[in-house]
Order: structure tokens, then sequence, then C-alpha cells
């Protein structure tokens, strides 16, 4: 089973954990004490949580 995370309904696709959190903090800036507990991590349930309490539209396909 591969997770593929799906952000803006399908503008951003990733199966790679560490790819993702650098696209997103080029893309949105994030940073902070929040952030890097979710980059530490390294899930991408939490990171799709983070996203999505943050008004970004993601979710997590399994394929």
């Amino acid at each position: 089973m591969r997770q593929t995370l799906v952000v803006n309904f399908g503008e951003y696709e990733f199966t790679n954990f560490e790819r993702a959190v650098k696209s997103l903090e080029e893309e949105y800036g994030y940073e902070g004490f929040a952030w890097d507990m979710v980059v530490a991590s390294n899930d991408f349930e939490i990171l799709c949580e983070f996203l999505s309490d943050d008004g970004i539209d993601a979710e997590i396909v399994i394929c």
C-alpha cells in the first residue's frame, strides 16, 4: 500500500514525506514550533491534519 497526500484538490500530490514538507514550506511559508513538530512526526496523517486545520484542502489516498 502506498499513501499519497493530495493537496488543493490535486494541485499537489506527494508520495514522499520530505518532498511534501519542502514543497509546502516553499509554497506556504510554514515554519515555527508547530510546523517543526509536524515535520518531526514524519507522518502523512499528521501533516494532512495540520494542513486541514490551516484551511488547506488535504486528503490521503491509499493505493
